[in-house]
Parts: structure tokens; C-alpha cells; sequence
């Protein structure tokens, strides 16, 4: 008969405790989980090595709001069918994604996800409610006077005003995809010298012959083979192929 330890199963417990207070939203009680308030809502997807790093303190923070009057602090699974629409509207992409303020107009989240920086941020936003056009009486006078402003326009003025800022965002995304295409040819360049370099070395230094008998008299160096040294650390960094959704990055 298998003994089970009273901490492991206290803990399990406790695991479980934990996820029974997740505030899982799907399609069928968005609108009523989320009419009224400020959001700070986490998409994911399971497979996620980000989104696993970050699940304590996310669990942490939904516990710590938890019928709150104003925050509703919760999360989104984008591979469960019952949230695709949901995740679809939002236009999620990468995991993942911290959107909050009114769910009708909510932003990036970019700050910290440890849990410290995550509570701190929710407790000085998130506690209160959002301006928007679907809560005025947040709003101050001057943000009411710019809604009006921008609700007297007709739809052909709303539509130019979105449209020039979706070609200046594209602009701007030419531009950073084309600084990036600087860096990879630099990159290149640098590591092309790198090798052309330590093959030089090695060369002047017969270290063919050299690294023959060191195995022969079974001898090793230290950093002798740097790309060897760094096969552990990269066994430690954080999963970074599972930002995206479909686990291809």
C-alpha cells in the first residue's frame, strides 16, 4: 500500500484550493462577469512556458481581488473552445497577454509580472474605474469634453481618424522591422568575424593536434569549449518558444 506524506497532501490540497478561485472566463459569462468594471485579464494557453512562470502570482492577485466591487481580476484559456471568441475579438496573439482597463477599449499591460509589480499596479489602476464611453461619470471634464467631440463625428471622420492611425502604426512598424534586419545583418557580421578569429587561433596554436592528445591522456580544460559550457544555461532560460500562439515561437 502506497503512504502519502500529510505535507504533500496538504499541499495538493492547497493547489487545488487555489484553482477552484480562478476566475476562468468563457464566452457564456463574460459580458456578466465583466459588465462594470475594470479588467486586468491574463490570455494564455496551457502549453506556455511564460504563462506557467507567471500562474502563481496571477492565482495570487485573482485571490487578492476576488468580489472585488470594482477590479475584475481574471483569465482567459485562448485554447479552449468555449473562450476562441473571446481571444478572437481580443486579437490575442502571444502568451501571455495582459490586457486591463474597460473591456471595451482595454490596454497592454507592459509593466512587471512578477507578483509584487502585478498588485502593486493593479491596486493603484485597476481599484478604480476607467473612463470610457460606456462610463462617463468616470470620466473628467475634459475627457467628457473629448468624447462629445468625438461622438459628434460622422462615420466618414471616424473612419479617416482610424485609418490614418493604422498608417502610422504601419509606418512604424516598417521601421522597427527594418532596424531589426540592421541588427541580424550586424549579428552576422560579427559572428562570421568571431569564428574567423578563434579559427585563426586555433590554427597558429596546432590545436587539432592539441585537443587530440588531451583526449588520448584523457585531460580536460576548462572553457576549453565555451559552446559546450553553455549547454546548461540554456537548459535554465525560460521557454521563449511558447509566446506564441500554436506553439511555433
Amino acid at each position: 500500500m502506497v503512504k502519502y506524506s500529510s505535507t504533500l497532501f496538504i499541499a495538493a490540497a492547497a493547489a487545488l484550493a487555489g484553482n477552484a478561485n480562478a476566475v476562468s472566463l468563457t464566452e457564456e459569462n463574460f459580458v456578466e462577469m465583466t459588465s462594470g468594471k475594470t479588467v486586468f485579464l491574463k490570455f494564455f494557453a496551457p502549453w506556455c512556458g511564460h504563462c506557467k512562470a507567471i500562474a502563481p502570482a496571477w492565482q495570487k492577485l485573482m485571490d487578492d481581488f476576488k468580489d472585488h466591487d470594482i477590479a475584475l481580476v481574471g483569465e482567459v484559456d485562448c485554447t479552449a473552445p468555449e473562450a476562441d471568441v473571446i481571444c478572437e475579438d481580443f486579437k490575442i496573439e502571444g502568451f501571455p497577454t495582459l490586457l486591463w482597463g474597460d473591456v471595451n477599449g482595454a490596454q497592454n499591460y507592459n509593466g512587471g509580472r512578477d507578483y509584487a509589480s502585478l498588485k502593486a499596479f493593479a491596486d493603484a489602476e485597476v481599484t478604480k474605474p476607467v473612463c470610457s464611453i460606456y462610463q462617463i461619470d468616470s470620466c473628467s471634464e475634459e475627457e467628457k469634453k473629448i468624447i462629445a467631440s468625438v461622438e459628434k463625428m460622422d462615420d466618414a471622420t471616424i473612419m479617416s481618424k482610424a485609418e490614418a492611425v493604422a498608417k502610422l502604426a504601419k509606418d512604424e512598424e516598417k521601421k522597427y522591422e527594418d532596424a531589426l534586419d540592421k541588427l541580424q545583418d550586424e549579428f552576422d557580421r560579427m559572428t562570421e568575424e568571431y569564428n574567423k578569429k578563434v579559427e585563426a587561433v586555433k590554427e597558429e596554436n596546432n590545436f587539432k593536434v592539441v585537443q587530440q592528445v588531451l583526449k588520448k591522456r584523457n585531460l580536460k580544460v576548462k572553457g576549453l569549449n565555451p559552446d559546450e559550457d553553455d549547454d546548461d544555461d540554456l537548459d535554465d532560460k525560460d521557454e521563449d518558444d511558447d509566446d506564441l500562439k500554436g506553439g511555433e515561437l
